[in-house]
């Protein structure tokens, strides 16, 4: 593709800018703090040099290097130094004031908070702070907190970089022990506040019509979180590669948009309206799930599946993706580090893509209630996912395709029948006893898979061959795309 067919076509235009935006924002990452002035300065240059003084081809290549210049500044940026953050921590306990500014999240023997408009003292400090508490008093979204702790950054720990998987948050520091804790109510309710209460409200009305583990599963594979679940249950979700299920992510949205959005359709409700319908419901699942960082951003991965049916042109989703990873990686450059992030971005792009090439070839399957179309999307995105999950957690079973094939496909019906089920509750309890009944013989099919599979010991990939995996892989993948689009089209 020449420059000359880039500049012919918006669409290949605005594609190459977000793509370099995207490529810049990376390897920004990448370079020291101290290059952020001249980063800004060149690429306000190239910017004014090629508006003003150049034409056609030339000012196309100014602006992509201005645009590549901006998301190198933006990247750098945002890993400056903060004179007055939070990682600024004292040697010794000290007085920590803040406010609960995220959902609580209750374990077995602790709450874990997340503080924001902290101080030290009387010092103003930027950032957030990490406060894992006692379970009492107990803690809102929202309430005031003063207590003393001795104040820390985190570390990586085995491997795993935990500074930087809390700083994707914006959190920098860490307090273990706080003592003496006096916990301010908020005075007024805020919106969020009331949301994540009615967010509760509805898990308390699962437990109450399903028992343990079930209750927490299902509250876990719709709102995301696993605290509630035993560690042994925990420990087959990671052996059986199932982990990413208990999260909110656009692994999950997008398979429910996708089998939703195929019943509707084979309803006779109209497509126009079934995409309405579909993303009317989208809408209120992220309102009503708290509408946390992870699950808006599950909601636009899944918002992106909607898109796709709507308009059906390959080259507006190329841009479409394109310009939610810009806007994201705008707003956070970090994100990229981010494993979630980088699951759903790939597991919707999978759901997209190959969810209806896949359903013509699995002809053996019934369209009935969307499944057809749930079994080949939750196949494309374990597949395309794979490279992730190898690199990231370094050491990945050989039965996870498996268990993941038999257990993906019945999240969607899941994951509606409790919703239904828990706003049924509100209005009726014999309703809601009804609807989640079937729920929760999904939920035993599930964890029993999960179970059968976490006990059997299989040869697993270690750290250094999964990461050398997963590059063989994407490099492989990346070939045979390359052979399709130019190679193979040309003879």
């Amino acid at each position: 593709m020449t420059l000359h067919e880039i500049l012919k076509s918006p669409s290949k235009t605005l594609a190459s800018a977000l793509a370099v935006f995207c490529f810049g924002t990376i390897l920004g990452l990448f370079l020291p703090f101290g290059w952020c002035p001249w980063l800004l300065g060149v690429g306000a240059g190239l910017m004014a040099a090629g508006i003003f003084f150049s034409s056609g081809e030339r000012r196309l290549v100014v602006i992509l290097l201005a645009v590549f210049f901006f998301a190198l500044f933006r990247a750098t940026w945002t890993l400056s130094p903060v004179v007055s953050s939070v990682a600024s921590v004292p040697s010794s306990a000290i007085r920590v004031e803040g406010r609960v500014d995220a959902e609580v999240e209750r374990r077995t023997d602790a709450q874990r908070l997340v503080l924001d408009h902290v101080r030290y003292g009387d010092q103003n400090k930027e950032g957030k702070l990490l406060v894992w508490a006692p379970l009492y008093p107990q803690v809102q979204f929202g309430d005031e907190l003063v207590f003393n702790c001795r104040v820390e950054q985190p570390k990586p720990f085995n491997g795993f970089a935990y500074d930087r998987s809390l700083a994707i948050k914006g959190i920098f520091a860490v307090c273990y022990q706080p003592l003496y804790i006096d916990v301010h109510s908020a005075e007024h309710g805020s919106v969020r506040g009331s949301l994540l209460s009615f967010k509760q409200d509805l898990i308390a009305q699962i437990q109450t019509f399903v028992p343990e583990p079930h209750a927490a599963f299902l509250a876990g594979l719709v709102f995301g979180g696993s605290s509630a679940l035993s560690p042994d249950l925990k420990k087959d979700f990671t052996q059986t590669g199932l982990s990413h299920v208990l999260a909110a992510s656009g692994f999950n949205i997008s398979l429910f948009s996708v089998t939703f959005l195929s019943f509707i359709l084979s309803t006779g409700f109209g497509r126009r309206r079934g995409l309405i319908l579909t993303l009317v419901l989208l809408c209120a699942y992220v309102v009503l799930a708290g509408a946390s960082a992870a699950v808006v951003r599950a909601g636009i991965m899944g918002s992106l599946v909607l898109v796709e049916r709507w308009v059906c042109r390959k080259a507006y989703l190329l841009n479409l993706f394109l310009l939610t990873a810009s806007v994201m990686l705008l707003l956070n450059p970090l994100l990229i580090f981010d494993v979630g992030f980088q699951l759903s971005f790939v597991a919707t792009m999978a759901v997209i893509a190959f969810t209806k090439p896949l359903s013509e070839r699995l002809v053996f399957l019934p369209e009935l209630f969307g499944l057809r179309e749930s079994f080949a999307g939750s196949l494309a995105a374990i597949f395309l996912t794979l490279p992730v999950i190898l690199w990231h957690f370094g050491q990945v079973s050989l039965i996870a395709p498996f268990a993941n094939i038999l257990v993906l496909p019945l999240v969607p019906y899941a994951m509606a029948l409790t919703i239904v089920g828990a706003f049924a509750a509100f209005f009726t309890g014999g309703f809601a006893q009804i609807v989640l009944l079937p729920a929760w013989a999904l939920s035993s099919v599930m964890l029993t898979i999960v179970r059968l599979f976490g006990s059997v010991t299989f040869a697993s990939i270690q750290p250094v061959h999964s990461r050398l995996l997963a590059g063989v892989i994407v490099v492989s993948f990346f070939l045979f795309w390359f052979y399709r689009r130019y190679v193979s089209r040309e003879a």
